[in-house]
């Protein structure tokens, strides 16, 4: 019988960046108190659970883990936490083998109450009115590996689209201070990081509590750090990349050519049933400044297919107008209902099998235009980071690269001449 540590806990994150970034930090913290970290679908004595309700696909999925939880180890306890219970709590602590409950706002707190909150037999519940914080929570910082870490900035968001159940889960917008991101900046540099990644929900709403700074002034500061490090931005809301944005990343080698984009579609009745802020229009305007100000800018977005009123001639316009873009891929998402939110109570739903073969379109779209991206680097030389296998890095697109080389150093940072591309492949040759 597999030997079970009396103090291991395994982690399953759903959902976005920012939580994964959580749960790297709540690992963290257990890791310093001596805990044994452990795989999810290995036996553990604690099972932290950090949930995603996004779609009603999401909210099951979330399910399907805490039960797979059970199963790995009956006697074990279990903590669920994150989007899902914030939005439905009473539902969460309903499922059988769950001990803990914790709100977003608490999450961070998760070691602490798994060692003072003994098990009983009704589940320990702590949920707070997350929509009236103002106050950002958790930790902030966590190495993905030893080359990348993320820096969380802000938390929550203040737009209610109408597909959308997060404004609800994370609250609304809030931002750590400038000073404080600053410290953590430095810290994570010292430590030999190369490359940070700066997240959040949505980012685009940064605002220093203290200066009212927004993003690129809190970039202004960050990039003042000394050091060889580069700062990544995470999704934007392309309302909010502003031509101030744009020029301080043209100005600097330290913000990495690459802008990912929430635009979620691209034809305006969709959009204005979204509740977005931007038009068809906006996106081709958007895209002409960033090649002015960055030419050969990676340009990436997440679109939705089959949101309800999308008929076939307004997904056509949508296709037709990312074709037109110079975006280099998409994060495609097919539409899935999530109660609670407006847009589930819309008539004009989309069937099953439109929305599918919507999607696959745009998945085959989306390679096509990465690998003409990539063969733009052709003969290019890109500055690469190696990473833990030593023989491949990524740039500063985010264009993953095979090296002709296995004996660097992992963390190197390193010029590498782009010489062959294939569909799913990029290889190069280093410059040292």
């Amino acid at each position: 019988m597999e030997h079970v540590q009396s103090q291991s806990v395994a982690f399953c994150t759903l959902g976005c960046k920012a939580n994964q970034l959580e749960s790297s930090a709540i690992a963290d913290e257990f890791r310093r108190h001596g805990w044994e970290i452990r795989p999810f679908q290995e036996k553990a004595s604690l099972y932290v659970i950090n949930t995603c309700t996004v779609t009603g696909g999401s909210d099951s999925e979330s399910r399907r883990m805490i039960r797979k939880a059970k199963r790995n180890n009956p006697d074990a306890r279990i903590a669920v936490t994150g989007c899902y219970v914030q939005v439905a709590s009473g539902e969460v602590a309903g499922i059988e083998g769950v001990n803990y409950v914790i709100g977003n706002n608490f999450k961070q707190d998760i070691y602490q109450i798994v060692q003072s909150v003994p098990v009983s037999e009704d589940p320990y519940v702590l949920v707070s009115e997350i929509d009236k914080s103002r106050v950002m929570a958790g930790a902030t910082t966590s190495a993905i590996n030893r080359t990348r870490a993320s820096l969380k900035i802000q938390d929550g968001c203040d737009y209610k689209c109408t597909y959308c159940i997060i404004w609800v889960a994370r609250g609304a917008s809030r931002s750590i201070p400038m000073q404080t991101l600053k410290a953590q900046l430095q810290d994570l540099v010292e430590t030999g990081h190369h490359e940070m990644v700066l997240t959040g929900i949505n980012i685009g709403q940064y605002e220093d509590p203290e200066t009212k700074g927004d993003l690129t002034a809190l970039l202004q500061s960050l990039i003042e750090i000394p050091g060889p490090f580069r700062l990544r931005l995470s999704s934007l809301d392309p309302a909010e990349v502003t031509p101030q944005l744009l020029s301080l990343m043209a100005e600097t080698d330290k913000i990495c050519p690459y802008l990912h984009l929430s635009a979620q579609s691209a034809e305006d009745y969709v959009l204005k049933r979204m509740a977005r802020r931007h038009r068809a229009e906006d996106l081709y305007r958007l895209c002409d400044q960033i090649q002015q100000k960055l030419p050969g800018a990676a340009i990436g977005a997440d679109i939705i297919t089959g949101f309800p009123g999308e008929t076939q001639a307004r997904f056509e316009s949508t296709y037709q107008v990312l074709s037109d873009l110079p975006m280099s891929y998409f994060h495609t998402f097919t539409y899935s209902k999530r109660e609670g939110t407006p847009a589930a109570e819309f008539p004009d739903q989309v069937p099953e099998p439109e929305k599918h073969e919507r999607t696959r379109r745009l998945i085959a779209l989306s390679e096509a235009k990465n690998l003409a991206f990539r063969q733009g680097f052709l003969g290019k030389t890109v500055n690469i980071i190696v990473e833990e296998s030593q023989d491949k890095g990524m740039s500063e697109h985010l264009i993953h690269v095979g090296l002709d080389r296995t004996d660097l150093p992992q963390n190197t940072l390193i010029p590498v001449k782009i010489t062959h591309v294939e569909s799913k492949t990029t290889l190069g040759q280093v410059c040292v």
